[in-house]
C-alpha cells in the first residue's frame, strides 16, 4: 500500500485534499451556527457559509486535478499557492483577530494552518517527483 502511495503521492494528496475539503464544506453548510459558536464571535454564520462555498470549490478543484494523469503542473502550483495563502491568512487571523476567537477557535485555526502547511509540502514533493519522472 505504501509503495502505491509513494508512487502516486501527488495524486493521493490531491484526492485526499479534495475529499477532506468537501467534507468540511458539507459540515459548514449543515451547521454554520454551532461551527461559528465553537470558533468565536468572529465566525458569523455568513462567514461560515462563505468558507463552506470556498471549501466546496476547492474540493471539486482538487478532485478534478487528482483524477488527471499526470496532474497539470501549473494547476498543482496554483493549489500550492492557495495553500500558502491559507497559511498566511490563518496567521493573520491568529494575530489580528484573536479577540474574536475562542480558545477552541484559536486551536482550530492553528491546527488547520499546520495541516495545510504539511499538505503544501506534500504537494511540492509530489510535484518534484512527477517532474523528475517526466525527465527520466
Amino acid at each position: 500500500m505504501f509503495s502505491a502511495l509513494n508512487r502516486n503521492l501527488l495524486q493521493s494528496v490531491l484526492l485526499a485534499d479534495g475529499v477532506f475539503s468537501l467534507a468540511v464544506a458539507a459540515l459548514f453548510f449543515a451547521i454554520p451556527g454551532p461551527v461559528g459558536a465553537l470558533v468565536g464571535p468572529f465566525a458569523t454564520p455568513a462567514l461560515v457559509y462563505g468558507l463552506a462555498a470556498f471549501f466546496l470549490l476547492w474540493g471539486l478543484f482538487h478532485l478534478a486535478l487528482g483524477r488527471q494523469v499526470p496532474p497539470s503542473a501549473a494547476a498543482v502550483r496554483l493549489a500550492i499557492a492557495g495553500d500558502g495563502l491559507w497559511v498566511i491568512a490563518s496567521i493573520a487571523v491568529l494575530v489580528a483577530g484573536r479577540d474574536g476567537l475562542t480558545l477552541t477557535g484559536i486551536v482550530l485555526v492553528a491546527v488547520a494552518a499546520v495541516a495545510v502547511a504539511d499538505i503544501l509540502l506534500l504537494k511540492q514533493i509530489g510535484l518534484a517527483r512527477q517532474q523528475r519522472a517526466a525527465v527520466a
